[in-house]
C-alpha cells in the first residue's frame, strides 16, 4: 500500500478532533482523574508496543523521537525486505541514523514511518565499534542484534559482535547516542560515521541516490558535515542533510575517511557518489561509556549545532530519556480510556502512538525560504504530509502554496511526492474550516481559497503527478478522465480513481464556498461534485448492476473492463477494482444507493462485499481490503440504510481479526498512521466521513473514553457505554449532551465545544434505535437541493455557467 493522499485524512482528523498543536504543552484536567503539574501519570506509554506493524509490510519506525519529531533515530540493518523504516525483525545491524533500516549496520538519524513505495531517508550514520584501527574494514560494517527493547523515547539494544550497549533518545531536531563499551575495549573503541549510507543502497531497483558529502571538520569532541541525497519515496530531486555531533569524552584519535580508506585529514570532501565520513578512537578503559548529541539541519552545519546545543544543553542521557517519556505522556493522555483489558489497551494506544510519528515537524528547517505570516509570526513547516496537524499544517499547506504555486498531497525531502488520486489537501482545508477549527483567525483564509480554486481551476500539466490534478483541463471538458489519456512516467493513470476523487475534492471546496457566501462558486463545485456520475454504467456483475467503468473521450464505455482488475497504479483504478470504487461517493452516498437499485439491492452488494467465504483473504481481497485506503469507509455504509448494527458486527470482525499486539498485528502499510487512526476512531465508537463535519456513531470498545478536544478544560468529549461487554455490542439507546439522540451520527458542532455522548448497549440488535421508517440518514448531496432551494446543473453540461442557473432561479 503506497497511498500518500487520502489515507492520511483519518491521521489528519484525528488529529483535528484531539486539538493537537504545535506548542500544546499545556496540563489539562478530567474530571474523575488527579493530575500533576503537567501530567496525569497515567503511564500510557506503558501500553504502547512499539513493535506491532515492524512486520507484515507494516513498515513502522519503532525508534526514538518525539511526537511529530523531526529526528527520528535508530538502528538500520542490511535485510533488503520491508526495510522502509529502517528497521527489520532480521538481519545485522549496519549503522544507527536520523531516518531509519536487520544485521545492524547503522544507526540513522531521519526517518519516515509506515509507508510504502519507495524506502526515504536513512541518513547520517553513526555507529560504535570495537576493532584494532589497522583491521577495520569500513566497508563491511554491521553486527547481529543480542537484544533489543523499545519503547516510546527510548531504544536499547545490543551490538552482538562488539559487546556494546546502545541507547537513543530524541528531542525534536537532535538525538542523543549513549554507548557502553565492554571492559577489554580499551583503546579499541571507536565510533564510525558514514554521511554517505542511505537506506536504499542494497536495492537494485530503488531510485534513492548519494550524490556527495563534506566533512567539514572534526576534532577530538565534535564533527560536522552534509550529504546530499536524492529519490526514495517521492522520487525527488537533490537534498541537503547537515549533521553535527558532538561528544563528552575527547577522542585520542580521529579522522576523516574516503572511499573506505582512512585519511588522516580532519576535513574533506566527497564527490561523485563515493562513500566519505569520520572515524573517532576513545580509550575506554577508565570511561566505558561514551554518549554523543547529534544535531540535524536543512539549513547548515552551525545550525545543526545550534540546534543540539539548545534542545541537548548537556549530555545527561536520563534527563533527556525522560523529556522524551513526558512528552509522549502528554499527548497519549489526550484520550484517556477504561473498560477494556490490557491487550485491547496496547492496541489502541500503539495506533495512537503511530499517528504522531508523522508529519514531521520542521519549523525552522526550510532551506528554500522564510515564512512569516503577515503579523510576523513563523508559519510553521511539517514534511511528509500523512498525520497531518490542525492549524499549523494548514498554515503551511498554504505557504507552500504561496511560494511554490500549489498545494503538496505528499511532501518528501523538501519536494513534493507523486499524487495518486485527487488534490487532497482541499479535504483537510475544508475539515478546518467547516468544523470551525481556526478559533484564533491564524489561518489566513482568503489565501487558502485561492489555492483551493487552483487546486480546481488550472491544470498543472507536467507537474501533475505531484501537484495539483493531472489531466484537470480533460475533467473540466468532459465531466471525467478519459481512459486513453496517459502519464509520460507510464505510471499512475488512475483516470477513474482521479474522477471520483476529483469529484469528492469539489464538493469540499464547495462547502469552504458556501461558508464564505459565495454562491456562485458554491453551485458550481457542488454540481462538479456529481462527476461521478459520468462514470457510472449500467453493467451487470455477479447479480448486481451498475459500476464505475472507463469511459474514452469519445463517450463509449469501456464496456470489456474487468470489475475484479487491479494492478497498482497503472490502471484506470489506484490500488483498487471497479467494485471497491464504485463505493467511493462520500459526499452522496443517496444517489450512490438509488443508482445501485435502491436500498435493498444496494445492502445485498455489501453483504457481497464482506463475504467471508474465503478465511485466507477475509478483508483483504478484490471485494474490500482494509490495507488499502479505498475500503476504509465502506464499512459505514450501511448507516444509509438504516442497518447501523451491520456496520457495528462487520467494523468488530474486522478489529478483532485483523489487529493484534503482534509484529503483524496490522493488515498492510500503516500508512504514517492512517490505519492506527482507523482502528483508534472505531475503538472509540465514532468514525469520520473526511472532508465533512459528519460522524459515524458506532460502537465503541472502552467503557469510557475521556478526549481532550483543545486546551480548555471545559472541551471535553466524554463516550461512555453502559453495560457494555464481549457480547453487548450493539446501541439500545443513546444520548448526546443530555438529550436523547435516534440518528446514528452526529456533526462536529454537536461536539467541537466538549460534550457527553451515552450509549446504552445490549447483545441483540434494537427494535427502536436506529431502525425504522422515521430514522434520518447521514446527509448526501442529492438532499442539499432540497434545502438549499438551488438546483442542480447536469455534470454533461461542463460548460453552462453559473449566472445562466441563477438567472434562471
Amino acid at each position: 500500500m503506497a497511498r500518500r493522499n487520502r489515507m492520511i485524512l483519518l491521521s489528519i482528523i484525528l488529529i483535528i478532533i484531539l486539538g493537537f498543536s504545535i506548542n500544546n504543552t499545556t496540563r489539562w484536567t478530567a474530571p474523575s482523574l488527579e493530575s500533576t503539574n503537567e501530567v496525569l501519570n497515567l503511564n500510557l506509554t506503558n501500553f504502547v508496543d512499539l513493535r506491532i506493524g515492524t512486520e507484515n509490510e507494516g513498515h513502522i519506525f519503532p525508534g526514538a523521537c518525539l511526537p511529530f519529531g523531526m529526528v527520528k533515530v535508530g538502528l538500520d540493518t542490511d535485510f533488503s525486505k520491508d526495510f522502509h523504516a529502517g528497521y527489520t525483525v532480521r538481519g545485522d545491524v549496519t549503522g544507527i541514523s536520523r531516518t531509519y533500516l536487520t544485521n545492524i549496520k547503522v544507526i540513522r538519524n531521519l526517518h519516515v514511518s509506515g509507508t510504502g513505495g519507495e524506502a526515504k531517508y536513512g541518513v547520517i550514520s553513526q555507529l560504535p565499534i570495537v576493532a584494532s584501527l589497522s583491521e577495520i574494514n569500513l566497508s563491511i560494517i554491521k553486527s547481529p542484534r543480542s537484544f533489543e527493547r523499545f519503547t516510546p523515547g527510548y531504544s536499547i539494544f545490543g551490538l552482538k559482535r562488539y559487546n556494546i550497549t546502545v541507547e537513543l533518545t530524541a528531542t525534536r531536531r537532535a538525538a542523543l547516542h549513549q554507548y557502553t563499551y565492554p571492559e577489554n575495549a580499551s583503546n579499541n573503541s571507536h565510533v564510525i560515521i558514514d554521511i554517505s549510507h542511505f537506506l536504499q543502497q542494497a536495492c537494485a531497483w530503488c531510485t534513492g541516490k548519494f550524490h556527495d558529502g563534506a566533512i567539514y571538520s572534526v576534532n577530538n569532541t565534535q564533527v560536522k558535515g552534509m550529504g546530499r541525497y536524492s529519490g526514495g519515496w517521492n522520487l525527488g530531486g537533490p537534498y541537503k542533510v547537515y549533521f553535527c555531533s558532538q561528544f563528552d569524552t575527547p577522542a585520542i584519535f580521529y579522522s576523516t575517511w574516503w572511499n573506505f580508506l582512512i585519511t588522516n585529514t580532519s576535513f574533506d570532501v566527497g564527490a561523485d557518489g563515493h562513500p566519505i565520513g569520520a572515524i573517532l578512537t576513545f580509550d575506554t578503559k577508565s570511561t566505558r561509556v561514551i554518549r554523543s548529541r547529534v544535531g540535524i539541519s536543512f539549513i547548515s552545519a552551525t545550525q545543526a549545532c545550534q540546534n543540539v546545543e539548545s534542545e541537548i544543553p548537556n549530555f545527561d542521557f536520563i534527563q533527556i530519556k525522560r523529556e522524551a517519556i513526558k512528552a509522549w505522556e502528554r499527548e497519549l493522555e489526550k484520550i484517556v480510556v477504561e473498560g477494556g483489558d490490557n491487550e485491547a489497551k496496547t492496541i489502541f494506544y500503539s495506533s495512537l502512538y503511530r499517528t504522531m510519528l508523522m508529519p514531521s515537524d520542521r519549523t525552522g528547517e526550510n532551506p528554500k525560504w522564510e515564512s512569516f505570516d503577515n503579523n510576523g509570526k513563523i508559519i510553521p513547516h511539517y514534511d511528509d504530509f500523512y498525520a497531518l496537524r490542525q492549524v499549523d499544517i494548514v498554515r503551511s499547506l498554504i505557504d507552500i502554496y504561496k511560494n511554490e504555486g500549489y498545494m503538496p498531497d505528499g511532501r518528501s525531502g523538501l519536494e513534493n511526492g507523486i499524487t495518486q488520486g485527487g488534490s487532497n489537501a482541499d479535504m483537510l482545508l475544508a475539515e478546518t474550516f467547516i468544523k470551525n477549527i481556526d478559533r484564533n483567525s491564524e489561518i489566513d483564509w482568503s489565501l487558502a481559497y485561492q489555492a483551493l480554486l487552483k487546486d480546481a481551476e488550472v491544470d498543472p500539466w507536467s507537474r501533475g503527478l505531484y501537484e495539483g490534478r493531472l489531466f484537470l483541463n480533460w475533467y473540466k471538458k468532459l465531466g471525467y478522465i478519459p481512459t486513453e489519456v496517459l502519464t509520460r512516467m507510464g505510471y499512475a493513470f488512475s483516470q477513474c480513481s482521479r474522477t471520483l476523487e476529483y469529484a469528492a475534492n469539489d464538493y469540499a471546496i464547495s462547502l469552504v464556498a458556501k461558508g464564505m457566501n459565495k454562491k456562485m462558486d458554491y453551485v458550481k463545485y457542488r454540481n462538479r461534485s456529481r462527476n461521478w456520475e459520468n462514470l457510472w454504467y449500467p453493467k451487470e456483475f455477479q447479480g448486481f448492476t451498475g459500476f464505475i467503468l472507463p469511459r474514452f473521450s469519445n463517450g463509449k464505455f469501456y464496456t470489456e473492463w474487468d470489475i475484479m482488475d487491479t494492478y497498482g497504479g497503472v490502471t484506470p483504478f489506484y490500488e483498487g477494482t471497479s467494485w471497491e470504487y464504485s463505493f467511493y461517493v462520500p459526499h452522496d452516498i443517496k444517489k450512490l444507493i438509488e443508482l445501485s437499485g435502491g436500498p435493498i439491492k444496494f445492502e445485498e452488494r455489501l453483504d457481497k462485499t464482506f463475504d467471508n467465504s474465503d478465511p485466507y483473504r477475509l478483508y483483504l481481497n478484490k471485494y474490500f481490503n482494509i490495507g488499502n485506503e479505498p475500503s476504509f469507509l465502506t464499512p459505514c455504509l450501511y448507516h444509509y440504510i438504516g442497518k447501523q448494527w451491520k456496520s457495528v458486527k462487520l467494523i468488530r470482525d474486522i478489529m478483532k481479526t485483523k489487529f493484534r499486539s503482534d509484529r503483524s498485528g496490522i493488515p498492510g502499510n500503516d500508512d504514517s498512521g492512517a490505519m492506527g487512526s482507523w482502528y483508534v476512531f472505531h475503538a472509540i465508537g465514532i468514525f469520520p466521513n473526511a472532508g465533512q463535519d459528519v460522524y459515524f456513531i458506532n460502537s465503541p470498545h472502552f467503557k469510557n473514553v475521556t478526549i481532550k478536544l483543545s486546551d480548555s478544560s471545559d472541551s471535553i468529549l466524554t463516550i461512555l457505554a453502559y453495560n457494555l461487554s464481549p457480547t453487548n455490542i450493539y446501541v439500545q439507546l443513546a444520548r448526546l449532551n443530555g438529550k436523547f439522540w435516534e440518528k446514528t451520527w452526529f456533526k462536529h458542532s454537536d461536539i467541537g465545544n466538549g460534550g457527553k455522548l451515552e450509549l446504552w448497549m445490549g447483545a441483540n440488535v434494537s427494535e427502536t434505535w436506529g431502525v425504522g421508517k422515521h430514522l434520518i440518514y447521514p446527509p448526501s448531496l442529492s438532499e442539499e437541493a432540497v434545502e438549499t432551494g438551488l438546483p442542480f446543473i447536469s455534470s454533461i453540461e461542463p460548460d453552462l455557467v453559473v449566472d445562466e442557473v441563477l438567472e434562471k432561479k
